[in-house]
């Protein structure tokens, strides 16, 4: 499992934070003793930018266990370190991590599934509020040019405001009928068309 994996180096406490910020890494393995500072306050400054990537801390001061671990270590082990122990605990903190990348992997489809769901119905919801705007201004226009052509007609402007909603229905049901009616005969020619160029197809 582990030979999947490039191990990056630091030679010091300022060349370990610039690693842990500018590249990515599966797993981190920190000792105390850093040249230009200490393992300890390394661990919590990659746990300020990095919460969740196993980290593995290794001393020869029994003291640092419980700091460690406060500190954002997963693992400790004190030296002398036996090889097998820490590969074990290597290989169950990546495994550990990958299950915890599914879960991660999930919650983040979950979420991104909810967002693109508010926005449809936003979408939906102000394109129905700019569509009935729209209708708005397309009646107010409409009403306006009636009444203008219901004036100069001889009509009284107290005739207009009485009769408006009514003459519009009865505009608007017999536009609707016409429609419906050019629709029918459209599909009438249509069929008709198909049905001559089958009469004349030579396979009849």
């Amino acid at each position: 499992m582990l030979w999947e994996y490039d191990v990056v180096t630091a030679n010091d406490y300022a060349e370990g934070l610039r690693f842990a910020r500018s590249q990515y890494f599966d797993l981190y393995v920190l000792g105390n003793r850093v040249l230009n500072g200490t393992g300890l306050d390394l661990c919590r400054r990659i746990r300020e930018f990095d919460p969740n990537t196993p980290i593995i801390f290794y001393s020869r001061q029994p003291g640092d266990h419980s700091e460690a671990l406060s500190a954002g270590a997963q693992a400790y082990f004190a030296k002398p370190i036996k090889v097998q122990e820490v590969l074990g605990a290597v290989a169950k903190l990546l495994t550990a991590s990958s299950q915890r990348l599914l879960e991660a992997r999930y919650a983040e489809y979950l979420s991104i599934r909810e967002e693109l769901d508010v926005r449809f119905r936003e979408n939906c919801e102000f394109a129905a509020m700019a569509a009935e705007r729209r209708r708005s201004a397309a009646q107010r226009l409409l009403r306006i040019k009636a009444k203008n052509v219901f004036l100069n007609a001889g009509g009284a402007r107290g005739d207009f405001a009485r009769l408006w909603p009514a003459t519009y229905l009865d505009a608007a049901f017999d536009w609707e009928c016409d429609k419906r009616n050019i629709n029918l005969e459209v599909q009438r020619r249509v069929r008709g068309r198909e049905e001559s160029r089958e009469r004349r197809s030579p396979d009849n």
